[in-house]
């Protein structure tokens, strides 16, 4: 068992630290890889604005030189002098010369408005046609959109006294590699300025200028945008590291690419700051290092707390041993155990007696203490079983699981808990005299039900202390069959109790006349399946189940409104002693009392010993109360207690009932005379009334008599009536009995 648990800790262990180590170190590589990402992020959004800079660059470059062409190209005086009669001279001088010389364009030419070279100049000189050819392509592209253009042009309406030009530029461009040189080409309508001079026809000539991207544009592109290392390579694909911009050609082939070398604002910014970035790694380390291994100390604690939390919900913090919770958790393990492992299993509920009394004259302390004593005499009486299994249900209720061979092996197990578990215990507060009542169910089917189980013993031990305590009692199956009859009544009074099924007879009480001056309240439930169901079986019952209270509310509520206009009459209420007991019952009586309007003086509480014998303060304070307001105190069924005598000079009680067992026993034995003599004469000595209740023979009542009673209750007086009988016996007039 202690490895196993071992391994799961460790296991648990494992599961609560890795998630931390993986949490802690999982944002440190976060950590890296956003910086990474951040650098990255930095530089391409450098490179694509670059990019971007150097191809709107381009253009502009491009529209710059077109921008050259226009001043030469649109002239009224290129009109007359290349489209009314093509000027070689002119065209040389101020196309092919001049635009060679101050602008780069090494070549020229002139192609009419058929399509047909009519004039070519290779670096500022005029050369053969012949050099127009590798230009053929392009250049036809070209005039594609040229003569679109010139078709829709307006038409050129001359206004000399503007001086501004009649005409927009018609131009269009593109790119050409020749000879292992790229070229750029623009193609430029002439066309007039002022329009002194019309074109002779729908087609003007158009010049064709062509610069190669050399060193000098190079080299003034990138001074002029500030590009690193720009170049013209054969295509983006031979751009390598460096970024690109492809070159094409009116058809969209690529027909080189300008290179350069990226800026890189995040690469740049990190070999900067790489030692004091490498520095903050190594304190993120060491930091997220130190959380894991203070994690671990927290786990272990975590851990430990755990075990030990787990160890309280399955034990009894007080006793030690296991609680509830783990008595349910280990009980179908030990009764599958039965026929296999074992051939029996024998279940105690152990209960100590009056623990409560324990409680409430030495205090918690010395119950606490009687508490820890059991639990060591139940392993004291189990030390010989490994397997046995001690537990405390709650208050003062132990259960002891235990492996036996036989019904016999039961038997002592029990017998050996009853000798040790009531030995006198001596402690701070006193010699406590131990008493305890046990109940045991022998089990031998290894499908038995666990509640079942328990069920079974608790039956038993309830048999233990209704048979008189201080016993073991086994289990037998009428117990059960006990057990639901009980229940079924159970169920039945509260559904009278609900329905209003109870009623209330009233018993005469007269005197040595024969004159009534009293009755008693007696309870009664006739039940339509059951038939009558005497107190004596129902009140107990209902004093188990916590209904006596609710009964009690009820007669009370009952007696006093059919009673109240009983002016001449003593009425006797019968009080439990759970009634008596709870705190703040006597203010409920006197509620009820001045409620029905009725005079206390008139009534009679009867208490039986039990009621009296704790002696706790609310009893006290109950009785002292109800005395102080009216109310007479009767000590009911007299001398069947042990502690007569106290309860007499402790509670001063006005009147004593002498119980019916010694009423019928009158005629049996003379020594019960002499007793029914001693209790008149010790109620005379007290100066207390005395009544004799259970008188069924005019010889009884003669004895009675005899011995100083004057006061009489039974069949022989009247037989318990309703209220009304009760009226009409006594005459009561009808005024009278409306009184209440």
């Amino acid at each position: 068992m202690g490895a196993r648990v071992g391994i799961g800790e460790k296991f648990r262990r494992h599961r609560l630290l890795v998630p931390i180590a993986g949490l802690t170190f999982g944002g440190l590589l976060l950590l890296v890889l956003l910086t990474i990402f951040l650098i990255h992020r930095f530089d391409r959004t450098a490179l694509q604005r670059e990019q971007h800079m150097v191809e709107q660059g381009f253009h502009r470059q491009i529209e710059q030189y077109e921008e050259v062409i226009v001043p030469q190209a649109d002239w009224d005086k290129a009109i007359a002098r290349l489209d009314h009669e093509f000027d070689a001279d002119f065209a040389d001088v101020n196309f092919g010369s001049q635009l060679y010389t101050f602008n780069g364009f090494s070549r020229t030419f002139f192609v009419d408005g058929d399509g047909k070279v009519i004039y070519a100049a290779v670096d500022g000189k005029q050369a053969d046609k012949k050099a127009f050819r590798p230009f053929i392509d392009v250049v036809t592209a070209l005039l594609v959109p040229i003569r679109n253009a010139e078709t829709l042009r307006p038409p050129i309406r001359p206004d000399p006294a503007s001086n501004h030009p009649v005409t927009q530029p018609i131009q269009a461009n593109g790119m050409v590699r020749v000879e292992g040189r790229v070229y750029i080409v623009i193609a430029t309508l002439i066309q007039p300025d002022l329009g002194l001079v019309l074109p002779k026809g729908p087609r003007a000539p158009v010049v064709i200028t062509a610069m190669p991207i050399d060193g000098t544009v190079l080299g003034t592109f990138a001074a002029r945008y500030l590009v690193d290392d720009l170049e013209l390579v054969n295509s983006s694909a031979h751009a390598g590291n460096q970024a690109s911009l492809s070159l094409r050609s009116p058809t969209g082939r690529e027909i080189g690419a300008l290179a350069w070398t990226p800026r890189q604002p995040g690469s740049a910014l990190y070999h900067q700051l790489r030692l004091p970035l490498f520095g903050a790694l190594l304190v993120f380390g060491a930091v997220g290092w130190l959380i894991v291994r203070r994690s671990r100390v927290i786990v272990d604690e975590v851990i430990a707390s755990e075990r030990q939390a787990k160890h309280l919900a399955y034990h009894d913090q007080l006793t030690r041993v296991p609680n509830r919770t783990m008595l349910f958790n280990r009980m179908p393990a030990m009764l599958a155990g039965i026929g296999r492992d074992f051939p029996l299993l024998a279940v105690l509920c152990v209960d100590l007696d009056r623990f409560k009394e324990v409680n409430d004259t030495l205090g918690h302390h010395a119950g606490d203490d009687l508490l820890k004593t059991l639990a060591e005499r139940l392993h004291a009486a189990s030390m010989s079983a490994s397997d046995a299994l001690i537990a405390r249900l709650g208050g003062d209720e132990f259960v002891l699981l235990c492996p036996v061979l036989d019904r016999r092996a039961a038997e002592e197990l029990a017998e050996c808990c009853l000798s040790l578990i009531m030995q006198p215990m001596d402690c701070p507060y006193g010699r406590i005299d131990v008493g305890c009542s046990i109940g045991v169910a022998v089990i031998d089917s290894n499908e038995a039900d666990p509640s079942q189980v328990l069920r079974r013993a608790d039956l038993a031990l309830y048999e233990s202390k209704t048979q008189g305590r201080g016993r073991a009692t086994f289990f037998e199956p009428g117990m059960d069959e006990a057990f639901r009859a009980r229940r079924a009544i159970e169920e039945n009074l509260r559904t009278a109790l609900r329905n209003g099924a109870l009623r209330l007879v009233y018993q005469p009480q007269v005197d040595i006349a024969g004159e009534a001056w009293g009755v008693e309240a007696l309870l009664r439930w006739s039940h339509p399946n059951l038939g009558e169901i005497s107190p004596e079986v129902f009140i107990p019952i209902a004093e188990e189940s916590g209904l006596i209270m609710a009964i009690g509310e009820f007669v009370l509520g009952r007696v006093f409104e059919e009673t109240g206009s009983w002016r001449h009459l003593r009425v006797a209420i019968n009080v439990s002693a759970i009634q008596m007991r709870t705190p703040g019952y006597a203010a409920q009586v006197i509620q009820f009392a001045a409620k029905a309007g009725i005079d206390p003086t008139r009534y009679e509480i009867e208490l039986t010993e039990t009621a009296l014998l704790g002696d706790g303060p609310a009893t006290a304070e109950n009785v002292d109360l109800l005395r102080r307001v009216g109310f007479s105190i009767v000590l009911d069924d007299f001398g069947t207690g042990y502690s007569s005598l106290s309860l007499l000079h402790r509670f001063q009680v006005d009147k004593i009932k002498i119980d019916r067992s010694f009423i019928s026993s009158l005629d049996e034995a003379e020594e019960v005379e002499g007793l029914v003599s001693a209790i008149v004469k010790l109620a005379k000595s007290f100066r207390l009334g005395v009544i004799a209740e259970g008188v069924e023979t005019e010889e009884q009542r003669q004895q009675l008599i005899l011995a100083g009673c004057t006061e009489f209750q039974g069949f022989l007086t009247g037989r318990p009536m309703p209220a009304p009988d009760i009226e009409e016996l006594f005459e009561m007039p009808a005024i009278q009995r409306r009184l209440a």
